[in-house]
């Protein structure tokens, strides 16, 4: 029922903004249109850094005509804001604009070209000078492509394997990876099927407990070999 009300609100508006636009009065035809004019953002986040910079960066639609806004240059240009997802806009007639968005969430830290970089869920790579961030992640090196390592940490989620225990991972050039648990713990990851392998080791860990400065071996297919350093 809602939604039929603001249908027909809408409705409404754009039935006034062509009758004015026949209009010949050019005063009156001024007048009306202002009310038309984007005075007001308003943005629902979850963080004061990413509201302050989708303020600064839509800044531009102030004074624009509601009904010429392109919804999708504006979210385009939301998106280098690359911190962010989930970002939604909605024209509120006559005069404002509603803009939603979530700070990523930072699932690691790596290096390239020497500057720092967080990890964000959203598949992106984002400048660490930009955040003042006190939790500690997990490190990455090696080169490797973001979304690679988001399917792996949704791997180690879905398999119940606890990643907040994994404080380095190292990718290596064939796309293989080794993971660093607490207490210097290694898991060598085969380049293929590593889901399978992490299976291997999730029922190995349930029946043993794996002493500390260990390497758990499973880059050979369907073989987990233990040895202690």
């Amino acid at each position: 029922m809602l939604q039929l009300k603001n249908k027909k609100k809408v409705y409404f508006y754009i039935f006034i903004f062509i009758l004015i636009s026949t209009i010949t009065n050019n005063k009156l035809t001024e007048n009306i249109n202002k009310i038309f004019l984007i005075v007001k953002i308003n943005v629902n986040t979850d963080s004061i850094e990413a509201k302050k910079s989708i303020l600064l960066t839509t800044n531009y639609i102030m004074k624009q005509n509601i009904f010429k806004l392109d919804k999708k240059i504006l979210i385009d240009k939301i998106n280098k804001l690359n911190f962010l997802e989930n970002i939604k806009v909605q024209k509120k007639f006559p005069s404002s604009i509603d803009i939603k968005a979530k700070q990523t969430k930072f699932v690691a830290t790596t290096f390239i070209d020497q500057n720092k970089y967080f990890v964000g869920n959203n598949g992106k790579f984002i400048p660490a000078k930009k955040f003042i961030k006190n939790k500690t992640l997990p490190i990455i090196f090696g080169k490797f492509f973001i979304n690679d390592f988001i399917n792996l940490k949704k791997t180690l989620n879905l398999l119940e394997i606890d990643d907040k225990e994994i404080f380095k991972y190292y990718s290596h050039k064939n796309n293989r990876w080794d993971l660093y648990f607490k207490n210097n713990i290694l898991i060598k990851l085969p380049e293929k099927n590593y889901i399978i392998a992490l299976k291997i080791y999730r029922q190995f860990a349930a029946n043993n407990k794996i002493k500390p400065n260990t390497v758990l071996d499973l880059r050979i297919s369907n073989r987990l070999t233990v040895k202690s350093e």
